[in-house]
């Protein structure tokens, strides 16, 4: 006997063994135990999904001579089953589409059944027949012999004439659900004896996209590459990638590597990797990380594992992954109107390690009036002091002047290429200066500040902070994050309450740089991407802490602690400056960009 296909023979024979469909047949079954039958049937839903099989088996369930229709075992059903049964007849459309042959199937309607009860006619792919034949099959549908049945099976069912719809009941099949396909897969392999992997029958129904056929047609192939079924084996047919490669792929986007990139690329070309799988199983990954890093539940997410996101999570941000799964989208949009695909890849990875997404005007206009007004506020320095004050001076504070108004107008053509190197070099010399002497001037901590938090502090608080700290040296490997996590990484939280955390480091110019108002906030808003939680937090020296723990302990054994307030801290006050203060180029930057400017001396 020649080879039979999976998805042939495992064809479901009875309503129980259809895979999802619940909804199309516990209607069928009870309006046939109801004997409320139907002239005309309507099946529409995407391909694979059951509608030939269901549509059999209602031919079975009419003409089953059995107890339960379909029984499977009588004369009708098995003759149904083997497509031997002379009153079910099987019509491809899409080869008869003609009036002539729609002309002689009504010729042979008002013929009674023969073994049957039913005459049944099962017209698969019918949207491809014309709109002649439409039309001709129009009033025997509508008034068909009492013996006779139609069922019509579509996957573009908005092709159909509405007025055959409307004589038709309809059922749409929708797409089987991954675990109904993993469980159908299951039986099949063992009744083949067949070995397996779970996590592989799950990457097929995936595969699949919720086509029962298709899962089958990719199961026959993988097994017919090695006769044990599993990840790589899938992969490896398929031209996927496995999943710690992609989350790979995806460190080295985040840290900028474009030649690591590039070179993963070529690899994945050579190795026959299916570009457009792999751009949708990016944003598959990408799009778990956001509702994890939102929800911290690992059993709603759809592909990564608790040991993927360990892997992946600390290493990126939220806002990270939306800017990539654009770039991806916007890649995926011009894969079907090119016939290489690769190209359009290959630039979306170029633009996610370059940091562009589409035009960045905003980003670009951003950076050229934070860096004239810090041209400004130099000259203004230098206007104060009337004997050093040059004409040429004088014209640059008229021509960056100039160049402001340009700006907001949003006639941005240009960086501005006439500043002179002079003053470029005092520019830079000053503000290195000014940031080291920062760093060398201890900022006071008030004592009452700290004793504060110790009042509140929690030791399983402090226990869950030091579990998720040492993260934070994870993310100095991602552009974007690096200045903050170098910050950070050195210090060790000391104690911690809710809403607020001490952390000790050895040097004090590592304190005076957590300390510092300016850092404080972008500081405050990583340290919540990492921990979940808004936390305000003081450094303190190694050296100090102590001192400070030994006056609390005394403090307490005394009964002198105070009572516990809304954490403030004194020191850090706010970073941008009070609109009063403000030049006019200043307070037109801050109305036109908000908070995303800021001030340098």
């Amino acid at each position: 006997m020649s080879y039979k296909a999976l998805y042939r023979s495992y064809r479901p024979q009875t309503f129980k063994e259809v895979a999802g469909q619940e909804h199309v047949v516990t209607t069928l079954q009870n309006a046939i135990k109801e004997n409320r039958i139907s002239h005309a049937y309507l099946f529409a839903g995407p391909r694979g999904t059951g509608k030939t099989t269901v549509a059999k088996l209602l031919a079975k369930a009419l003409n089953c001579t059995g107890e339960y229709p379909p029984c499977d075992t009588c004369s009708n059903c098995k003759a149904i089953s083997v497509g031997e049964h002379p009153d079910v007849i099987e019509i491809d459309a899409a080869s008869n589409n003609g009036v002539d042959e729609v002309r002689d199937l009504i010729d042979k309607v008002k013929y009674a059944p023969i073994n049957g009860k039913y005459k049944v006619y099962i017209i698969d792919e019918v949207h491809m027949m014309s709109t002649g034949a439409f039309n001709a099959l129009l009033k025997t549908l509508e008034e068909p012999p009492a013996h006779i049945v139609f069922v019509l099976a579509t996957t573009e069912p908005h092709k159909i004439l509405p007025t055959i719809i409307s004589r038709c009941q309809r059922f749409d099949f929708k797409k089987v659900e991954d675990t109904d396909i993993v469980g159908r897969l299951e039986h099949v392999l063992k009744s083949e004896n067949k070995d397996y992997q779970l996590p592989a029958l799950e990457l097929i129904a995936k595969l699949a996209e919720g086509g029962m056929r298709d899962a089958l047609s990719i199961l026959e192939q993988c097994l017919a590459y090695n006769n044990v079924l599993s990840v790589d084996s899938v992969n490896m047919v398929y031209g996927l990638l496995s999943m710690d490669s992609k989350i790979l792929f995806i460190k080295k986007l985040l840290s900028k590597d474009l030649k690591g990139v590039l070179e993963s690329l070529e690899y994945m070309l050579s190795t026959s990797i299916d570009i457009k799988r792999l751009t949708y199983d990016l944003i598959d990954v990408l799009k778990d990380i956001i509702i994890y890093k939102n929800t911290e539940d690992i059993n709603i997410l759809f592909v990564l594992s608790k040991k993927d996101i360990d892997n992946l999570a600390p290493y990126i941000l939220v806002e990270e992954a939306f800017e990539i799964i654009d770039i991806l989208i916007d890649a995926s949009s011009h894969y079907s109107l090119s016939l290489d695909a690769n190209t359009y890849f290959e630039l979306a990875m170029l633009k996610i390690c370059n940091k562009v997404k589409g035009e960045n005007k905003s980003d670009i206009e951003t950076e050229i009036i934070v860096d004239t007004i810090k041209k400004v506020n130099h000259i203004n320095e230098l206007e104060k002091d009337s004997e050093i004050v040059e004409k040429k001076n004088l014209d640059e504070v008229d021509q960056t002047k100039c160049e402001i108004e340009e700006v907001t107008e949003g006639i941005i053509e240009s960086v501005i290429k006439n500043n002179e190197s002079e003053t470029n070099t005092l520019d830079n010399t000053i503000s290195t200066n000014k940031k080291e002497e920062k760093l060398k001037i201890n900022i006071e901590i008030l004592f009452d500040d700290i004793l504060n938090i110790l009042v509140q502090a929690d030791r399983k608080i402090l226990n869950e902070i030091k579990e998720k700290w040492p993260v934070i040296a994870r993310y100095r490997f991602n552009l974007n994050t690096a200045k903050y996590a170098s910050m950070l990484c050195d210090g060790i939280p000391v104690a911690a309450a809710k809403g607020g955390i001490i952390i000790a480091f050895e040097h004090q110019p590592n304190v005076n740089e957590i300390n510092d108002t300016e850092n404080y906030y972008q500081l405050k808003n990583f340290l919540q991407e990492i921990l979940g939680y808004s936390y305000d937090f003081i450094a303190v020296k190694n050296s100090e802490w102590p001192n400070m723990r030994n006056r609390y302990i005394e403090m307490n054994r005394s009964k002198t602690l105070p009572q516990a307030q809304p954490i403030v801290l004194h020191h850090i006050g706010v970073f941008q400056s009070n609109n009063e203060e403000l030049n006019e180029a200043q307070t037109l930057a801050l109305e036109l960009f908000g908070e995303i400017v800021e001030f340098e001396e």
